[in-house]
């Protein structure tokens, strides 16, 4: 009790020192500027951001994308743990941890001195958690999507945020052309034709709900998601369903964006009575600056390719996906890999470093 005691004054005292003395972040000490965020709110923030916490995942990658991810003092643990961030930004190992289990720590957000934090609907939500911004003067702008068309609004949102607009059209644009690429060589499979598939997310019983964008993107490469089909209402962040319904649905084909979910449903006796298992039908899908199809991920394009080419190869016989992967890294991410960190990509295997909490 005593030690919840000190630590609780530690903060107010902080809080007394920003309020007295006028906060040493935000807006207030340099030029700042208006945006509205994706929650259609008008926020004023610092004309060049220096100091930023993300406060959601995908939001660090779009830094990385934008070139700003030097700017970054705080991400969540699975950010800090991203084989490519790493590489791109080495120092992201050491960056500060401000947002664990869907709260803020302030006093860590006070101690990196976070000049602007980006935060997902569901923490601009929580009276508590957006009023610990307010108390302490860090402006907050809201990133965050369910849709692929919402996904390339934030991402609009991100490079005016980050006066990159131009860069981030660019991506936009790239998003739109592989996607449209994907729809032309589609288009002549019939809707009655498309494969049932189960999506494992992370976990092997977590899975996609009504709304989710996983649904979107495999409806565009031409595949039933079927917890969607059959109605799964989605749980908040996280949606699961169980094993039994797995067995009713019977899917063709599983798909997972954690390649131990792979190893786990092939191997585990509660699962052999699925077609899919049978069948060897249970697949890895690609890991890059993201998992290519997961409700956070800004790759979603890159999902849909990787989604329809797996079901579809003689349809993309003619595409090369590892100089595709190679070439989309290098332009968007600066990155330039070779064949063996492609091929990790591709496989959906080692992409996450251990020491540190997946999310």
């Amino acid at each position: 009790m005593k030690k919840k005691i000190v630590s609780i004054l530690a903060v107010l005292v902080m809080l007394f020192s920003v309020t007295a003395c006028g906060s040493s972040s935000g807006p207030a000490k340099g030029a700042a500027k208006i945006i509205t965020d994706c929650a259609g709110r008008t926020v004023e923030i610092p004309e060049e951001p220096q100091r930023v916490a993300c406060l959601y995942a995908s939001t660090a990658h779009m830094m990385a994308m934008l070139d700003e991810g030097d700017k970054i003092v705080g991400a969540p643990g699975g950010v800090k743990s991203d084989v490519l961030m790493q590489m791109k930004y080495p120092q992201i190992k050491e960056t500060a941890t401000p947002y664990q289990e869907g709260s803020i720590n302030v006093e860590e957000l006070l101690r990196v001195e976070a000049d602007m934090a980006l935060v997902r609907y569901s923490t601009a939500s929580n009276k508590g958690e957006v009023e610990k911004l307010e108390k302490v003067g860090i402006p907050y702008v809201v990133v965050d999507y369910t849709t692929i068309e919402e996904l390339q609004n934030a991402i609009d949102v991100m490079g005016k945020v980050f006066n990159k607009e131009e860069q981030a059209q660019k991506y936009i644009q790239f998003q739109k052309d592989t996607i449209e690429m994907v729809n032309g060589k589609l288009k002549d499979v019939a809707e009655e034709n498309w494969p049932s598939v189960y999506h494992s997310v992370n976990e092997a019983i977590r899975t996609d709900g009504e709304g989710d964008i996983c649904g979107e993107i495999m409806n565009l490469a031409a595949v039933k998601n079927i917890s969607i089909e059959k109605r799964v209402q989605a749980g908040g962040d996280k949606t699961y369903t169980t094993l039994e319904e797995i067995y009713k649905w019977d899917p063709f084909a599983f798909i997972a964006n954690e390649s131990s979910v792979t190893d786990y449903i092939l191997s585990d006796s509660k699962w052999e009575g699925l077609t899919a298992v049978k069948n060897k039908k249970v697949y890895t899908l690609p890991v890059g600056a993201t998992r290519w199809c997961h409700p956070g991920s800004m790759e979603a394009h890159m999902g849909v390719l990787a989604v329809a080419k797996l079901f579809y190869p003689d349809k993309f016989a003619d595409m090369d996906l590892e100089a595709y992967t190679s070439d989309y890294y290098q332009e968007y991410f600066d990155l330039k890999l070779d064949h063996k960190a492609v091929k990790k990509i591709l496989s959906g295997e080692g992409m996450r470093m251990s020491n540190s909490p997946a999310q």
